[in-house]
């Protein structure tokens, strides 16, 4: 609990409300020692892996976290991959395919593969290019578990004055954190993504969908103008260790 932090902001008086809303997450912080969960440089798949594609462009990898490190997800097997296209937003059901979670399961032996390359039409389809998708640094990253709170678009707390919600406003901003496994996710801008989740696969309500990862701009990796990436996941596909509906949403200011 951010005790401290609320304090500072001078919503002590509000604290046991606040705990009541509060939901446990993971936040994740790069380190220095190479760890088994990372963002950023090459995957590490079996030799028939076949790299994932949108309208033929290869997708980048933005990381691989190990499941082991995860308390989100209901296995210690293996490692969670995660494959984005920044050409989409991921705010229409079409978007379908732009980023794609693939679980490897321990004991099979694996690989760094080369990247990429594709071959796709240019210039009106008139003639072709070559193209392969972005390359980002490697960042190790460990986890600790903490709290996450819902931002005032959800409608689960409710301050005396403008005052108070304000407090609480900053509070949030103040705590966001740049990796984030399971909880309430920090929105740039509107904070309705599970609804977004719910219409591209017509499955569940925005209640049935989980916060995955969400993934603000580390090592060199930009997504627009300071934006962040939000992977969301069906909770019963969670369970299931099913990631072929998972749903991600992105934000820039």
């Amino acid at each position: 609990m951010h005790d401290a932090e609320l304090a500072s902001h001078e919503l002590t008086p509000h604290i046991d409300a606040i705990r009541q809303v509060a939901r446990p997450c993971l936040v994740g912080s790069p380190c220095e020692s190479d760890r088994d969960s990372y963002f950023g440089g090459m995957p590490r798949v079996p030799s028939n892996f076949d790299w994932p594609t949108k309208d033929g462009y290869p997708l980048a990898f933005v990381g691989q976290l190990h499941c082991r490190d995860l308390d989100l997800v209901p296995s210690d097997d293996g490692d969670l991959l995660f494959f984005y296209d920044n050409r989409h937003w991921g705010y229409k059901p079409k978007d379908i395919g732009h980023a794609i979670v693939t679980h490897i399961p321990s004991g099979v032996e694996r690989h760094e593969p080369d990247l990429p390359t594709r071959t796709v039409p240019a210039f009106f389809g008139l003639t072709k290019k070559c193209v392969s998708p972005k390359h980002y640094q490697r960042v190790n990253v460990q986890f600790e578990r903490s709290d996450s709170y819902p931002w005032y678009e959800r409608e689960l707390l409710t301050f005396p004055d403008d005052v108070a919600d304000e407090c609480y406003s900053e509070f949030c901003c103040s705590i966001r954190p740049d990796i984030q496994i399971g909880g309430f996710p920090s929105p740039i801008q509107s904070d309705y993504m599970e609804r977004d989740c719910a219409n591209a696969f017509g499955v569940g309500d925005v209640d049935d969908w989980v916060l995955l990862l969400q993934l603000f701009e580390i090592g060199d990796m930009m997504w627009g103008d300071a934006g962040a990436l939000y992977w969301f996941i069906y909770r019963g596909d969670l369970s299931a260790m099913r990631f072929d509906r998972v749903w991600m949403v992105s934000q820039c200011h």
